[in-house]
């Protein structure tokens, strides 16, 4: 559309990217190296974000290239090891629907945003997968608040520590009609949380006839 249409990009500059990541701290598009901020043109961004920071100095990757995104459409949205604020991840979470965030910290000038405000963000999101997520006491039931949690397919926790309320999980779990979860617990975990789970897992496990769908857990 560029190539046949060079009048048009001239007087409004937007280069369409079905899918963006990075390879060894360089962005790259369909493989090829793109220096998102070297053209004076905006970006509208389709399917597809795969970006990880791990070969970065500084993790707050985003930042320089927010201010160059017109659009952000994309379907799948893949971070890892990044810093990312509340403002940016707002523009490229919006549309996706399957989320997978590996060591991923959101924040809102110096404080850490909390899973239940990442999901709320999330509003098209039909899988959503996390490593290492912020939580607090209050995570479970604020998360039941949000209408469209219980729309999830796929929900995935891993690494979670035992601030997380799994009392409060076991009684909406057993009236889950259909999201599939998968807790993976840190292996710090205390005794009398690991002594918890394993009642809940011999609960399940004990019941003949299930009315709801079983979780997948996972401790050490």
């Amino acid at each position: 559309m560029v190539k046949i249409c060079k009048y048009f990009f001239i007087k409004n500059p937007i280069l369409v990217i079905d899918c963006l990541d990075t390879f060894y701290g360089k962005w790259e598009v369909n493989e090829k190296p793109l220096d998102l901020t070297k053209y004076n043109c905006k970006y509208w961004i389709t399917d597809e974000i795969d970006a990880s920071a791990y070969e970065f100095v500084d993790k707050n990757i985003f930042s320089p290239i927010i201010p160059k995104f017109y659009q952000c459409d994309i379907k799948r949205l893949f971070l890892y090891d990044q810093v990312v604020s509340f403002n940016d991840l707002s523009l490229l979470i919006s549309s996706a629907q399957i989320i997978h965030l590996n060591n991923v910290i959101v924040k809102k000038g110096d404080s850490d945003i909390p899973l239940e405000d990442i999901i709320a963000i999330a509003v098209n999101a039909k899988s959503v997968e996390v490593y290492r997520p912020t939580i607090s006491p209050k995570t479970m039931k604020e998360l039941l608040r949000i209408p469209h949690f219980a729309t999830l397919d796929n929900f995935t926790l891993n690494y979670v520590s035992e601030v997380f309320d799994i009392d409060a999980f076991y009684v909406y779990m057993k009236k889950n009609q259909h999201t599939k979860f998968y807790l993976k617990f840190d292996s710090q975990i205390s005794d009398a949380y690991k002594n918890r789970l394993k009642t809940i897992i011999d609960e399940i496990l004990e019941t003949e006839e299930l009315d709801y769908k079983p979780p997948f857990i996972m401790f050490f």
